[in-house]
């Protein structure tokens, strides 16, 4: 390990400063924010309620959801299993899976596992992941806000179920494996099959056997179990209004596990951090050095930053590299991850959903190296002119019911409208080779690319923005 840099003055009392006000303006419940530095818990604190009605207190160990940031405990998992020889990286999905096939991947340039677990498998977003999570929804209150049309939906409630839906999708793959990072909770999915598969055990207890265990973590799957500690937080969303409300019903979809479903406490995750910042030999099957494979970056995911397996890894950030996830689902606001450089791991978790977290991330790494807490995390790049805008303007969906991104002219700029609900994340600027940032009233957050349809092209069939792959829609 090489030097570290040593941490600003009075950095930590700037962060609590920052993380109250930012409890405060977004309205939040609960949450539970660490931070380790080297072998140390360096900042602990917990915030409110994690049951706001019964007035119980958030605490340090309190179970919160992890939603996508359980990708990274998946892929540690599928090391732990190689280092055992129970399977490889490299092993077409289909030798675990025989019924796996999805239009437009072929045998002749299979799926392989490390495909899915970085995103690089060619298939597109589409809806199975709400399809799953619906059926538990019926009757929470969040339900009447919901106005997805499930007429026909199919029930996605088992690993066979999921296989045969993605074989019966007409949304054709995106490219070969291997080379588009597009965001694929269908993919992650599958891994859950694949690792049932070839140990023959339920997925959720090999991954307490091979990582949560002897990590010593009290994290759990099963809703039941963890409610049953007495530690398992209340979810909150909010309305159409702002309010926002109890949503006791828990989002469960049983063949997603491996993508987004694991319930963790800050102290869970500061020991989580702690390993993978300085990993002690022999605690897991994996070896030290092979812990390198989830920070092996395998293709573009945004403006400077790859995908590895579970990870994603932003290069360049005033010379260090940042590892890092985050997740959302109802109820759940999730941003883990850990700068090597810095020998820094942070961690925060809330019980409201859409809460801007990956923020109060930067912001604790910000404070680490005395920058402005709030600075946004890109550059600013160069708004495009108005034929540029002209061109560019236009709707682009990935498939998935919240995958929608507009751009539309608002007077020399060119304004992104995001999600179901048109909500405004800023203005384009433009940057070299079809990249560009969103711009927000405090800096560059955002970022994504355009794709042409060839080399001459200068109107966009598509753009990659949020790890994901939108496809333009036809213009009326």
């Amino acid at each position: 390990m090489g030097q570290v840099i040593e941490p600003a003055a009075g950095w930590l009392e700037r962060f609590d400063a920052f993380a109250d006000e930012f409890m405060a303006r977004h309205k939040v419940p609960g949450a539970a924010v660490i931070v380790v530095h080297g072998d140390e818990t360096a900042y602990g604190r917990a915030f409110g309620h994690r049951d706001r009605e019964a007035a119980a207190a958030a605490g340090m160990d309190t179970l919160f959801g992890l939603a996508s940031v359980t990708k990274a405990f998946t892929a540690l998992t599928l090391l732990a299993l190689e280092a055992r020889g129970v399977l490889s990286l490299e092993d077409p999905v289909t030798r675990y899976l025989p019924g796996f096939a999805y239009p437009g991947l072929t045998p002749e340039a299979p799926v392989r596992i490390w495909h899915l677990a970085s995103h690089t498998s060619g298939l597109p977003p589409v809806r199975g992941l709400d399809y799953a999570i619906y059926p538990s929804q019926v009757g929470d209150p969040a339900d009447a806000f919901n106005t997805r049309d499930y007429t026909g939906a199919p029930r996605l409630d088992d690993y066979p179920a999921l296989v045969a839906y993605l074989a019966s999708e007409t949304r054709p793959a995106l490219a070969a494996p291997g080379s588009v990072v597009s965001y694929s909770n269908d993919g992650y999915g599958l891994l859950g099959a694949v690792i049932e598969a070839a140990t023959g055990d339920a997925y959720p207890a090999v991954v307490r056997r091979e990582v949560l265990a002897p990590l010593g973590l009290s994290a759990l799957f099963d809703t039941a179990e963890a409610r049953a500690t007495g530690k398992l937080t209340e979810l909150y969303t909010s309305t159409p209004s702002g309010d926002v409300i109890h949503s006791p019903q828990w989002e469960e979809a049983p063949a997603y596990l491996a993508t987004g479903f694991l319930k963790a406490s800050a102290t869970d995750l500061g020991v989580y951090l702690r390993y993978l910042l300085r990993p002690e030999p022999g605690r897991l099957a994996v070896a030290q050095e092979a812990l390198g494979e989830l920070w092996r970056s395998r293709a573009w995911a945004e403006h400077l930053t790859g995908y590895g397996l579970g990870w994603m890894l932003r290069e360049g950030f005033n010379g260090l590299t940042l590892r890092r996830h985050g997740g959302s689902l109802k109820g759940i606001s999730s941003h883990v991850g850990t700068v090597a450089g810095l020998d820094l791991g942070v961690a925060v978790l809330a019980n409201l959903d859409e809460v801007p977290v990956k923020r109060l991330w930067y912001a604790a790494v910000n404070a680490y190296l005395g920058l402005p807490l709030g600075a946004a995390p890109f550059a600013h790049g160069t708004p495009p002119v108005e034929d540029e805008a002209a061109l560019l303007a236009g709707v682009f969906e990935s498939g998935e019911p919240w995958g929608r991104l507009e751009l539309v002219r608002d007077g020399a700029s060119l304004r992104a409208l995001s999600g179901e609900n048109a909500t405004s994340i800023g203005c384009l600027e433009l940057l070299p080779d079809g990249e560009f940032v969103v711009v927000d009233e405090t800096g560059p957050w955002d970022s994504g690319r355009f794709v042409w349809d060839g080399p001459r092209s200068r109107k966009p069939v598509a753009v990659q923005f949020g790890m994901r792959w939108y496809d333009r829609a036809p213009e009326a």
